[in-house]
């Protein structure tokens, strides 16, 4: 018997799949999972995914001290810290930038970030404690018309949201009538017939690099680098860009 149960865990052990963890920050997860499934197939692996706002991803895998791979909203939050020594082969593998979102169609008529100061409009921002978009949106809003008109809009805020994700579902169920969110999700399946965007000049939103980053204490480090040369390579693109993220 004990025989028979030594050869089950034997089997069990030899086909196991081995698992990789990725940080992905919500806004870049659909095309990254048809990305991630690729590399499944190919190495016979299975990668798990952790969404969320790309600060609170940080704070995880920097307590934890596990995990493959870290794409955030922005590479700022690679180079702040880099000295952690955390973060190993890297590519960029396209671009995301802000825009202003509106209830399709723009039933309020919406047509610029100063209808952001109009007290008759229900608006949201970002927190910038969690998640890309609301540190992204703070700097817009200053580049825009300084430290002022910032404060001026904050003051108006009806909710903050905690992702990307969450800004899209107040416009979905009209909680919302305006907030500023990553440009590409406008375009994804779930949200085009829910969502109209107004774009901002790239003078005050310029594009955001996105870093498909390594971990140093990856167990899987040749998996890890051919994901993020597959993410880069021609096929790769076609998929980012399927899902509205830029790559110039």
């Amino acid at each position: 018997m004990k025989k028979i149960i030594l050869i089950l865990f034997f089997v069990i052990a030899l086909f196991a799949k081995d698992e990789l963890i990725f940080y992905c920050g919500i806004t870049m997860y659909e095309p990254m999972k048809k990305i991630a499934h690729q590399i499944e197939k190919k190495y016979n692996v299975k990668i798990k995914f952790i969404q969320g706002g790309s600060g609170d991803l940080y704070d995880s895998l920097s307590s934890s001290k596990k995990g493959d791979l870290y794409l955030p909203g922005s590479d700022s939050y690679i180079y702040k810290h880099m000295n952690t020594g955390y973060f190993g082969y890297r590519k960029y593998i396209g671009y995301n930038q802000i825009a202003i979102f509106v209830q399709k169609n723009n039933p309020k008529n919406i047509k610029s970030l100063d209808d952001l100061l109009n007290p008759s409009f229900k608006i949201s921002l970002g927190n910038a404690e969690t998640c890309s978009i609301g540190k992204a949106s703070i700097k817009v809003l200053k580049k825009y018309k300084g430290e002022e008109f910032l404060r001026e809009v904050e003051n108006n805020v009806l909710l903050y949201s905690f992702d990307s994700e969450d800004m899209n579902q107040l416009l979905k169920y009209k909680k919302i009538d305006v907030g500023l969110n990553w440009k590409a999700t406008a375009s994804f399946p779930k949200n085009r017939n829910y969502i109209s965007i107004i774009n901002i000049d790239e003078k005050y939103a310029p594009k955001n690099k996105l870093l498909l980053t390594m971990l140093t204490f990856s167990k899987h480090p040749k998996i890890v680098r051919a994901l993020i040369d597959f993410a880069t390579s021609k096929d790769g693109k076609k998929i980012m860009k399927e899902y509205g993220f830029l790559d110039k």
